[in-house]
């Protein structure tokens, strides 16, 4: 037994089938910290000889494996995937280690480092997002959650970890203009799956799984049979451009589905993301979108168009409008419309004001002239009257001479 002292703590480490076991007792008495090392001993030992109910933890790595395994049996092959996807990333930090080792203390450690770490296939710099370390957080929530029911001698470090915030989403809008120049520069089938999108409003995982058999061309319709809700099980209708697209692939279809995978005909593509990547990059589009984006473009331009929320949220599947909100955001070319319009508005009005103040002004200047003009004929008027009072005033006083010398005459 070897005890030995961190800080104010006491620790043990010793030896247990080749793995090397690390503990910190809590005790600040070495007394204490050697009986809390025996005991230790003494439940692994149980474990291995089946006198406890609880069995070894094997390493992160292994058990990842069962993990995987019994969640391929209890999941959607689409929630596996993303398991799976975490369970990559979690062996980066936890490999190596045993499942009783990782505490909450480890787990925090995770959170933040992971935080700091760039986005994969990021162009633009941009860190991994909370909603992204949270769902792995998920998954290892699970994974030790599934441990503690099978009976391995682990506590879930998990549980009491705070989740980092998450934003309220991620919004890109596709412009008009940005369609004009990234459509050219896809490849096939990338280019159907696109223009797809666009005109239907389906999920780009709902179009890669669309099948021969559930395209009416007659009526123009596509049924989606796929969904966990009934309002995603739907059928919606196909544009020209997307009616011709499907019809020339149904055709020359070898399998039952329209976007078959290029290596497994039998099954229907899985991806198109690195061809969206490399089409992004030759139309020079910056900020970059993902292929889902185009399912907010279609939501968006739908809304724009005139078409009522209750129809929209019948055409993306949604179980309620409330739902269909969120898929609604301006574009940034109706925002610039929608400024236009103010920015318009406010010039007219700028321009009747201004129009009105000269009016005024031209009236007021009329007033002045007529008022001028007025002034001028009194003050006329005046001079006239006084030069006749004058006049009249002389020719009295000449009249009145005049008599007076008559008189003395």
């Amino acid at each position: 037994m070897a005890v030995y002292k961190r800080g104010n703590l006491w620790w043990y480490k010793f030896q247990f089938q080749g793995r090397a076991i690390r503990k910190p007792t809590k005790f600040t008495n070495r007394t204490a910290a050697l009986r809390a090392e025996a005991k230790h001993k003494a439940d692994l030992l149980d474990r291995r000889a089946g006198l406890s109910q609880k069995k070894i933890a094997p390493k992160f790595e292994e058990y990842v494996k069962v993990f995987l395994a019994w969640s391929k049996e209890h999941h959607r092959p689409k929630t596996t995937a993303l398991h799976s996807t975490n369970c990559d990333t979690l062996k980066r930090f936890f490999k190596g280690h045993w499942l009783d080792e990782i505490d909450q203390a480890a787990v925090e450690s995770y959170k933040s480092d992971r935080i700091k770490e760039d986005r994969r296939n990021a162009d633009d710099g941009s860190k991994v997002t909370g909603a992204t370390v949270n769902r792995s957080l998920t998954t290892l929530k699970l994974m030790f959650g599934r441990a503690e029911k099978c009976g391995f001698g682990v506590s879930n470090p998990v549980r009491g970890v705070a989740y980092l915030p998450e934003s309220a989403g991620r919004i890109r809008v596709v412009s008009f203009k940005e369609e004009l120049a990234y459509l050219p520069k896809t490849s096939q089938p990338l280019r159907d799956i696109a223009q797809t999108i666009l005109d239907t409003g389906l999920r780009p995982e709902e179009v890669f799984r669309i099948r021969v058999e559930n395209i009416d061309f007659a009526a123009r319709t596509i049924f989606n049979p796929f969904g966990k809700t009934k309002a995603a099980r739907r059928t919606v209708t196909m544009t020209d451009t997307v009616w011709t697209a499907l019809k020339r692939r149904a055709k020359t279809a070898n399998g039952s589905y329209v976007f078959p995978s290029e290596k497994h005909p039998d099954r229907p593509i899985a991806s198109v993301r690195k061809g969206h990547n490399a089409a992004i990059r030759r139309a020079a589009i910056k900020p970059h979108f993902v292929l889902y984006d185009l399912r907010h473009t279609f939501a968006t331009r739908a809304v724009a168009a005139g078409v009522d929320l209750p129809t929209l949220s019948a055409m993306l599947g949604h179980t309620s409008i409330t739902m269909t909100m969120r898929y609604v955001h301006p574009a940034a070319e109706q925002k610039r419309l929608a400024a236009a319009k103010l920015e318009t508005f406010r010039v007219n009005g700028l321009m009747v004001a201004a129009s009105e103040e000269a009016a005024e002004r031209e009236r007021l200047e009329a007033c002045e002239q007529a008022a001028e003009q007025e002034r001028l004929a009194a003050a006329k008027l005046e001079t006239f009257r006084i030069n006749g009072l004058m006049e009249a005033a002389s020719e009295q006083a000449v009249g009145t001479k005049m008599g007076t010398e008559a008189r003395i005459n």
